[in-house]
């Protein structure tokens, strides 16, 4: 007998899910745009990534930060500006790596 597996989706444009709408690890999709979500915590700060974002063409970069972000240990991150980071947001850049706004 086979088991069928629903994972949390959208069919909305451009939504992405919240930290809120998540558990830790749990996986998403937007049915329209194809995207792919999963929730990660760093240091005690949750965050929403999209998998694969790199691939294509172009590879994008958000304008406005308005979530708290760490970048992975032994990773450096890379935006392209301008690039602005919401009130109260942090951004954390472990110790040895580079966060450059290009």
């Amino acid at each position: 007998m086979s088991n069928t597996i629903k994972i949390k989706r959208s069919s909305v444009a451009g939504k992405s899910p919240t930290t809120s709408q998540l558990s830790l690890g749990e996986l998403a999709v937007n049915t329209t745009d194809g995207k792919v979500f999963i929730k990660k915590e760093v240091s005690g700060a949750s965050s929403i990534i999209e998998v694969g974002k790199a691939s294509g063409p172009i590879i994008q970069s958000q304008q406005v930060i308005d979530e708290d972000f760490a970048l992975d240990s032994g990773y450096n991150g890379l935006s392209v500006g301008p690039v602005e980071v919401a009130n109260s947001v942090t951004v954390e850049v472990p110790q040895n790596a580079i966060w450059h706004i290009l």
